[in-house]
């Protein structure tokens, strides 16, 4: 049995289709709210993960593979559902996590993302569980926002349950795309979206600054091969080709066959405007970036995956070529989005 925390999620639900074609039985932890009134449980939640892919899923499939799903209805703050997830389990993949920009209670990142990261090493150890696959992020050695702070403080629980001898590593993903709701978590689809569309026309005056960018498929891949073969206490980078956001619009627009202007936008201008949006978070408009996050757009970031490469066999595909799949994933299910 493999379980998944967060597995409802843009990377989650890619995991979880993942597992399921390789054959796999999955339990996966869900919140409550995340069920509509009378829904069918494991068969409603299964349709909503197989229609965030690129590829079809008939009836008899998806019949099927719901036979392979179990739920646990809960949260990964709930020491009690946590622990029922665990029971039985083999492997545990743990991608359950406040990643918003802001949140009215900071409070919250702790307690979900140190917090919970502790209840499933808790129930791990409880149960005997083979291995730990946390899921952290690129971002864990900076400063600037309570996410980054909070997922620092759940890798050093997971490096101390190793060190008491339990088995787990760690995957950093970058900023991943691909296939996925058009929301926060997947902010990098839905910029390629919106260049697309001709929507995207203002963005920070960064200096050139660096990302890496993964495909979602990708890094999923590397998140089941780190499963399989990571070394007990490894840290993998999982990202796929470094770049600035204006070489990303330009991969955009060869992928769409078409090149929009694009105007920079002052950073003390753009940290007024972040300034605004936090005051109407006080006023329950949640911000779609804050200060703190521009001060982490403006660091120039690459990364490299050699280790991943190298121990895990991970190979992730060039920036255009993700680019171009997501693209056409766009343009296939405009119609399905609206």
């Amino acid at each position: 049995m493999i379980c998944v925390t967060g597995g409802t999620g843009f990377i989650g639900s890619n995991l979880v289709r993942a597992l399921l074609e390789r054959g796999e039985r999955v339990r996966l932890l869900v919140r409550p709210g995340g069920r509509p009134a009378g829904s069918p449980g494991a068969s409603w939640l299964l349709r909503q993960i197989a229609g965030r892919g690129s590829g079809a899923r008939t009836e008899l499939e998806l019949a099927e593979a719901a036979n392979r799903i179990e739920i646990v209805w809960g949260d990964v703050t709930d020491r009690d559902a946590v622990n029922r997830l665990a029971q039985g389990a083999r492997v545990i993949y743990h991608l359950a996590a406040v990643a918003r920009a802001w949140s009215r209670d900071p409070a919250e990142f702790h307690r979900v993302n140190a917090g919970g990261t502790a209840n499933v090493l808790q129930a791990a150890r409880a149960w005997g569980v083979s291995r730990v696959v946390h899921v952290s992020t690129e971002l864990v050695d900076g400063d600037a926002t309570p996410y980054q702070r909070s997922k620092r403080e759940a890798e050093a629980l997971v490096q101390r349950y190793v060190s008491e001898g339990g088995d787990a590593v760690i995957v950093r993903p970058t900023r991943v795309y691909g296939p996925g709701p058009l929301n926060q978590a997947n902010s990098v689809t839905r910029l390629i979206e919106l260049y697309r569309r001709g929507w995207f026309r203002v963005r920070l005056a960064d200096g050139g600054a660096r990302g890496n960018y993964v495909y979602v498929e990708d890094l999923v891949c590397g998140m089941i091969q780190a499963g399989d073969k990571g070394g007990n206490g490894g840290v993998y980078v999982l990202g796929g080709e470094n770049a600035t956001v204006e070489e990303l619009c330009a991969a955009v627009a060869a992928a769409a066959g078409k090149r929009h202007g694009v105007l920079e936008l002052p950073v003390p201008v753009a940290k007024t405007i972040a300034g605004l949006m936090e005051l109407l978070g006080h006023l329950g408009l949640e911000p779609a970036v804050t200060r703190a996050w521009i001060r982490v757009l403006l660091a120039d970031r690459p990364m490299s995956w050699e280790k991943a490469a190298r121990e895990l066999g991970y190979n992730p595909r060039p920036l255009l070529a993700g680019v171009e799949a997501t693209v056409r994933w766009l343009e296939k299910t405009r119609g399905q989005r609206r």
